[in-house]
């Protein structure tokens, strides 16, 4: 049987812990933001595959809704939106502490900004980052 613990993976932004999750099975999602290539079948039947260099990624942490995470997050989305020429891109750092998982990505920008929504009930701010590159490792994990 294999173990996870959600409390033991740590996600790193410029070294900053962010860690106060919203509810859910994809409070963190990585991902390569295009397919590693694509299949070209010409009219004789034979095809080429063709290789695609993009290496980028996504990103997208959910927060809870009045976090110091989501300050955080939300002063650096500020910075950016005001002054792209001054801001810092972003690297990331992921790793699953039980089952050795590792994303790292590096030159970040936030994409989508978090809406302001409130009501009767909890809702989570939902950020997403892009990064121009992006290497996803997953391991077997503990048995």
């Amino acid at each position: 049987m294999a173990i996870f613990d959600p409390k033991q993976v740590v996600v790193l932004l410029d070294g900053k812990e962010i860690s106060d999750w919203s509810d859910g099975s994809d409070v963190i999602n990585a991902t390569n933001q295009v397919d590693a290539g694509q299949l070209i079948i010409g009219a004789n039947g034979t095809g080429v595959f063709i290789a695609n260099p993009d290496k980028s990624g996504k990103l997208t942490l959910k927060i809870k809704q009045h976090s110091a995470d989501n300050a955080y997050l939300n002063k650096l989305f500020n910075q950016q939106k005001n002054s792209i020429k001054t801001f810092m891109p972003f690297t990331l750092a992921i790793r699953d502490l039980i089952n050795d998982d590792v994303v790292t990505a590096t030159k970040g920008y936030f994409t989508t900004p978090t809406p302001y929504t409130r009501g009767n009930g909890h809702n989570a701010q939902t950020w997403t980052i892009v990064f121009e590159q992006m290497t996803i490792n997953l391991e077997q994990g503990v048995q």
